[in-house]
């Protein structure tokens, strides 16, 4: 798998038990979750980042004790992560547009002047409607996806949530910086994860667990230094 290939990891997943194929997309979640420690995003308010900690902490918690977590815990969790994800896209684009300019019926000036500007202008509510979340804003939501995704898998869901997550941290690998830990080694860490999983048995599940936490813990360090370094949007 030197690339991501959705139908290999389909059925190298496919392959495991359930719990087995969540662990692995709970790894990558607790990966990418690093790059919501970027100032940038938690200057719009740490509810969302302490939403995903305690998310993230629930599901490595119930799979070091051997349980499926309760999706009755964490739907109103996940609900409210979903909801904080889409204010903080209203919130990052909305910064963004005010800081192209003066917005349309904001100027100080008067007369033809003034005119000038608001035809030239524009409207906040239409950029809204155009504006795609690009560069770091496009890492920060792709970790809360992965998060809501890994969360499911580990809840019971379907274990495709746990591939889904895969899939969206590797495309958010490719933003990175390859020479950088955190996205540079994503790939390399998704086999090794699923070389874990797959080589152990239900009797070691808890050994397992502590050495992929421990081990994404460690690269969630890299993702963050890594998305500190894109720009808001794409140049």
């Amino acid at each position: 798998m030197e690339n991501w290939d959705f139908r290999e990891w389909q059925a190298a997943l496919g392959s495991l038990d359930g719990r087995a194929a969540a662990l692995v997309g709970l790894a990558a979640a607790e990966r990418i979750s690093g790059c919501l420690g970027d100032e940038r995003f938690r200057r719009h308010g740490g509810s969302g980042s302490a939403i995903v900690t305690e998310l993230l902490q629930k599901c490595w918690n119930d799979a070091a004790n051997g349980e499926e977590s309760s999706p009755t815990e964490l739907q109103e969790l996940s609900d409210r992560l979903g909801d904080w994800s889409r204010e903080y896209t209203d919130l990052s684009l909305a910064e963004l547009f005010r800081s192209y300019g003066t917005p349309a019926g904001d100027g100080d000036g008067d007369g033809d002047d003034e005119e000038d500007e608001d035809q030239d202008a524009v409207d906040l509510d239409d950029f809204m409607e155009e504006a795609v979340p690009e560069g770091a804003v496009m890492v920060h939501l792709d970790a809360l996806n992965a998060v809501s995704e890994a969360v499911a898998a580990c809840a019971g869901g379907p274990w495709d949530g746990a591939l889904r997550c895969l899939q969206t941290t590797a495309m958010a690998a490719r933003h990175g910086d390859p020479r950088l830990p955190g996205p540079g080694v994503e790939l390399q860490r998704q086999r090794e994860d699923l070389e874990l999983v797959s080589a152990s048995g239900s009797s070691e599940r808890g050994h397992v667990v502590a050495e992929l936490r421990a081990r994404a813990e460690a690269d969630a360090r890299g993702w963050k230094l890594a998305t500190e370094q894109l720009d808001l949007l794409h140049d």
